[in-house]
C-alpha cells in the first residue's frame, strides 16, 4: 500500500490520509479498516497556529508513506516518533532507520523536501506530530543570532534530526496517555495544549543550542552508536552513576573524547545527564504518594538525606518535602 500527502496548510495531513483510504473523519479522527490492520488516527487543533496529530498502528502489510514537496513553507511539521524502531526513511538518497530509540527520534524538515517512509507489517508504528505556523513562532520568540532564527525561520531548505531526551520522552508519554484515555474529560484539551507548548519549548530549546559554532566536531556513525550505548547504560544505572573511565572502556572510546562528544550530542555532561534522570525518577516516586521522602532518598542511593534534598531542590526548585505536600 502507498499513501501520499503534502503539508499545504495546518490541518491537511489527516484529511488527505483519510481520503486516500476512502474513510470519513469523525470527531477529528478515524479507525484503520480491519482489512489493513489495527489502530487509529486523530488530530487536535488548539488555535489557528498549532495542531497536533497522533496515530497508533499495527499494519497487516508494509506501507509506503510519501510526504511530497510543497511550495508552502508557512507550516513547520515536527515529527516525534513513539515507536522504538523498524521504520525506514529515505531522504535525498540517504536511507536510515528511525524511531524513538535511535538518534533520529525527532525529525524537522522544510516543506520543500520530499520524504519517504516504509512502515513495517506486524510492528507498532506510533507518532505525534506538531504542526506550527512560522508566523506564530516568529511572534513568540526573540530574534537572536541562533539556529532557530537563522535556519528554521529563514527561507533556506533544511532538515534536521534530534534525539528524544528524557524530558521530551516523559512529556510525549503523558500526551499519548491524554490522547488515548482522557479526551472525554472537561480539561483534557487545555492540558494537552499546555503539554504541546511545553514540548515545543523543550524542542526549540535544543535547537537554539545548535550553533552556528565552527568548533563543533563532526561525529562519525560509529561514535554515534557508542554514545547511545553510553546513554543506555546511564538510563539503567543512574542510581550509582558509572565513572567516565568505566564507560569509556565499556564502549571503546577515549575518555576525553567521550566527555566532549557526549556533551556535544546530548547537551549535558555524563554526570549531569545521569543526575537529571535520577531527580526525575525521584519526583515520579514522590508523585505516587506511596513513599516518604526518606524512602525515595534511600532508593536513589543517598545515605545522607540532606544531600538528596539539596540535589532535588537544585533540579526542581522545591524541596522533596514541599513537593510531597503540594500534591
Amino acid at each position: 500500500m502507498k499513501i501520499e500527502f503534502s503539508i499545504d496548510r495546518l490541518d491537511c495531513f489527516l484529511p488527505q490520509i483519510a481520503s486516500q483510504l476512502g474513510l470519513p473523519m469523525t470527531n477529528n479522527g478515524f479507525e484503520l479498516p480491519p482489512n489493513q490492520g489495527e489502530g487509529h488516527f486523530c488530530q487536535v487543533q488548539f488555535n489557528e497556529a498549532i495542531l497536533i496529530s497522533y496515530y497508533d498502528l499495527l499494519l497487516h502489510e508494509a506501507t509506503s508513506i510519501i510526504r511530497k514537496k510543497s511550495n508552502n513553507d508557512s507550516v513547520i511539521p515536527i515529527i516525534f516518533w513513539l515507536s522504538h524502531k523498524g521504520i525506514k526513511q529515505e531522504l535525498e538518497s540517504e536511507k536510515k532507520e528511525i524511531g524513538k530509540s535511535t538518534p533520529n527520534g525527532i525529525f524537522l524538515p522544510s516543506n520543500s523536501i520530499e520524504t519517504k517512509y516504509t512502515f513495517p507489517s506486524g510492528m507498532p508504528v506510533k507518532n505525534i506530530t506538531v504542526f506550527v505556523k512560522k508566523d506564530w513562532l516568529k511572534a513568540n520568540i526573540v530574534g537572536q543570532n541562533d539556529y532557530l532564527n537563522n535556519v528554521i525561520l529563514s527561507s533556506h531548505k533544511y532538515f534536521l534530526f534530534e534525539e528524544i531526551n528524557y524530558k521530551i520522552n516523559d512529556l510525549l508519554m503523558q500526551m499519548e496517555h491524554t490522547l488515548k484515555h482522557e479526551m472525554n474529560k472537561s480539561l483534557s484539551k487545555i492540558k494537552l495544549h499546555a503539554d504541546t507548548l511545553r514540548l515545543l519549548h523543550l524542542f526549540f530549546e535544543k535547537i537554539t543550542t545548535r550553533a552556528l559554532d565552527k568548533h563543533l566536531v563532526k561525529i562519525n556513525p560509529q561514535d554515534i552508536e557508542r554514545l547511545f550505548s553510553v546513554k543506555a547504560i546511564l538510563m539503567q544505572n543512574y542510581i550509582s552513576i558509572p565513572s567516565t573511565m568505566s564507560l569509556a572502556k565499556e564502549c571503546g572510546i577515549n575518555e576525553r573524547k567521550l566527555q566532549r562528544l557526549f556533551k556535544q550530542v546530548f547537551g549535558k555532561s555524563i554526570y549531569q545527564f545521569a543526575m537529571a534522570i535520577k531527580m526525575a525518577e525521584a519526583k515520579k516516586m514522590l508523585a505516587t504518594k506511596k513513599y516518604a521522602v526518606s524512602e525515595v532518598g534511600y532508593a536513589m542511593g543517598y545515605s545522607n538525606l540532606s544531600h538528596f534534598t539539596e540535589k532535588f531542590k537544585a533540579y526542581h526548585r522545591i524541596t522533596p518535602k514541599s513537593f510531597l505536600l503540594s500534591i
